[in-house]
């Protein structure tokens, strides 16, 4: 008999990135009569908290499971699975504004040693929190995020409809992705000084705005021939991704890397870097490349600019790729894990 949900619906007051998608899909997908509880508008990071922690605990009936699926939950409710996305705060806190890398060193910390099971998207990660918090293996589960509708091929008309709204480029290397340190924008920047005079073909086009937990943008001025667009909503961004030549995410630290599932979908091709989850995400259908070494992005940039057949083969991988990872498969193992609790 399956266990009645309960879902910390925290996230649902916040603008939609990676964390907030994957919450999202397999929320709608947890069985019908599954209950989001939900702050009545957005919250600040202590005001969220503090709802979790003293008025999520208190709405929850006794029979119910708890499902907290971005990153944070309340301390006191122990038939709970918790979502931590990846141990970055915990590996990385100089990326973050101090408050907040103290506040996740505490509450996960209690956190972890109260909730029935931890669920995190890739073995990267589940190592990583294993190793940062003393978590056993046997109460931590992997279960990848995944990636559907609307992201695949659009239309040729939808794409030049997306063109002229954002004013793109005719040619594109395109990131996608929150503005912040270990988004490795430093070492992109570096990599197009060294190769846009060689590829005057192409713009750079950045997508996504800073976050308000981490310490700047992680990076300085922006180059010529750099577009940054802001936010886009989503109902835009797959013929932003249709559109682009390649997606280039250089990351330092991912502990998915859901860009670049989006991106595989569509048909784009991908140059990704070879740290933390991104190779076991990607597998062998993008370029990896050093996200430390700026000539190393350059290269592959330059690379792919030049071979249309590479960029064809990178495509066809891609949709392949991204084939494998799918929102109803990952809903089914989160629907198993909370019957288990």
């Amino acid at each position: 008999m399956s266990n009645q949900i309960a879902i910390n619906g925290r996230y649902t007051q916040r603008r939609p990135t990676g964390v907030e998608r994957y919450a999202y899909e397999i929320g709608v997908r947890l069985p019908q009569g599954s209950r989001i509880l939900a702050p009545g508008k957005p919250l600040g990071q202590i005001a969220g908290n503090m709802w979790e922690q003293f008025v999520l605990a208190r709405r929850l009936r006794s029979a119910e499971v708890l499902w907290s699926p971005a990153n944070s939950g309340p301390w006191s409710v122990a038939r709970q699975a918790l979502v931590l996305h990846d141990a970055s705060p915990l590996d990385h806190p100089e990326w973050f504004r101090p408050a907040f890398a103290s506040w996740v060193r505490l509450s996960w910390r209690i956190l972890v040693r109260s909730v029935a099971l931890v669920i995190t998207p890739s073995q990267f990660s589940s190592e990583r929190l294993q190793i940062k918090l003393g978590l056993p293996k046997e109460r931590i589960r992997v279960i990848p995020g995944g990636v559907g509708k609307p992201f695949g091929p659009v239309s040729r008309k939808k794409i030049l409809e997306i063109r002229e709204k954002y004013g793109l480029p005719k040619s594109y290397f395109l990131f996608v992705g929150t503005q912040e340190p270990r988004k490795n924008l430093v070492g992109l920047f570096k990599a197009w000084d060294q190769i846009r005079a060689k590829i005057p073909q192409q713009a750079l086009v950045l997508v996504g705005s800073a976050g308000a937990v981490f310490r700047g943008r992680g990076y300085g001025s922006m180059p010529p021939g750099v577009h940054p667009l802001g936010y886009i909503p989503e109902a835009d961004l797959p013929a932003v991704y249709c559109a682009a030549y390649a997606l280039v995410l250089p990351s330092l630290y991912e502990g998915f890397g859901l860009s670049v599932l989006e991106a595989m979908a569509c048909g784009t091709p991908v140059i990704t870097s070879n740290h933390g989850s991104l190779p076991e995400i990607a597998a062998e259908a993008a370029m990896l490349v050093d996200p430390l070494e700026p000539s190393n992005i350059a290269a592959a940039m330059s690379q792919l600019s030049a071979d249309r057949s590479l960029c064809q083969k990178l495509s066809a991988q891609g949709l392949e790729r991204a084939a494998t990872f799918g929102w109803d498969n990952a809903a089914a193992k989160t629907r198993l894990s909370l019957d288990t609790l």
